[in-house]
């Protein structure tokens, strides 16, 4: 399918996703084939909101707006973003390549992201496999060092590494937020590659730690206190404390569903991933003793534990924080650097 201006919302018609229902945080449910959006005012000129994937933040200039990922929710969110100021919406940016931030790149004239995010960008979640979306829309690549001036405001782009590859965090000193997908969050710290390469993707993060109060992340608002708190936790296990923590932990769920049926249909949470098909991956590799911690369920953080040496990762909480570390994976192998998903 061929990308052109101002394209209307596809027909999700045929993946029959009214068979799949979403639950909001008011127990509202719906189908997944029904547009759904709310927006939450989070500062003067900053707006976050929910559709389904992860969230959705509007930043807004003397001259325009701008939004920050658009989820993998049905319907127009570019024409409802635009509903929040008359300043005028084009461009999009994303702040890593997975599908729950990326789907609707195509309804916006120019789609800013790290070079590193385009081989991957158009991989659908289960639910869109095999519909064909727009992939040759207009890109604009940017690095580490660039700035973004919507008039009156500018966001300057940190090229850091840590959840995904070609993944970049958003700072806006205005309002003193850093946009940063994926990379934080307050729920807990995921060290996939090295306690190594974490530790000093926080150091960087500390390194201008003075300029943001708030963490608007793809998972929701946190305190940036929780970056202080990780980097201490992570300098703690450099320094000689290597395979401290739980094996079998309960670990961060997103939020659930307050019914798993209705009529028959699935029910799953708004904006959370469904972690179905983890549960049974991992009872095919014989992890049974770590879903007894969920009572059966899968979730994100189980993910590591199907990767490459997954079973030897722990998760140590304090300061305050909860770091899942790999213990055989405390520092770099070598000087080479291929994030996960």
């Amino acid at each position: 399918m061929k990308w052109k201006r101002n394209m209307k919302p596809l027909d999700y018609s045929s993946l029959h996703l009214d068979n799949i229902l979403i639950e909001d945080e008011e127990g509202d449910i719906c189908p997944m084939s029904e547009p759904y959006f709310k927006a939450k005012k989070l500062a003067d000129g900053v707006w976050q909101v929910l559709s389904d994937g992860d969230y959705t933040y509007v930043v807004e200039g003397d001259d325009e707006l701008l939004c920050i990922d658009g989820g993998n929710g049905v319907g127009d969110i570019r024409a409802f973003c635009q509903t929040l100021s008359d300043k005028p919406l084009y461009r999009l940016v994303n702040t890593h390549s997975h599908w729950d931030h990326t789907m609707n790149n195509y309804l916006f004239d120019v789609v800013m992201m790290h070079r590193s995010c385009y081989e991957n960008r158009c991989q659908p979640f289960a639910e869109f496999t095999g519909f064909d979306f727009p992939d040759d829309y207009p890109v604009v690549f940017v690095d580490d060092g660039d700035v973004i001036d919507l008039g009156n405001r500018q966001l300057e782009i940190f090229h850091i590494e840590e959840h995904c590859k070609g993944s970049i965090q958003l700072l806006d000193r205005k309002s003193r937020i850093l946009f940063c997908g994926d990379e934080l969050n307050g729920n807990f710290c995921d060290s996939r590659i090295s306690v190594e390469h974490t530790f000093r993707n926080m150091s960087r993060w500390m390194s201008f730690r003075d300029a943001y109060d708030t963490l608007c992340a793809g998972n929701g608002i946190h305190d940036a206190v929780y970056v202080d708190r990780y980097y201490k936790t992570l300098k703690y296990i450099l320094e000689g404390h290597a395979g401290e923590g739980e094996e079998y932990y309960v670990p961060h769920e997103d939020r659930r569903a307050s019914i798993s049926e209705l009529d028959g249909k699935k029910v799953y949470a708004r904006r959370s991933p469904h972690m179905d098909s983890v549960a049974d991956l991992l009872r095919s590799v014989g992890m049974e003793k770590h879903l007894e911690q969920t009572d059966g369920r899968g979730c994100f953080c189980f993910l590591r534990k199907v990767t490459k040496d997954g079973i030897f990762d722990r998760q140590l909480t304090m300061n305050d924080c909860r770091v899942c570390y790999y213990i055989n994976r405390i520092y770099d192998r070598d000087n080479s650097y291929v994030p996960t998903l």
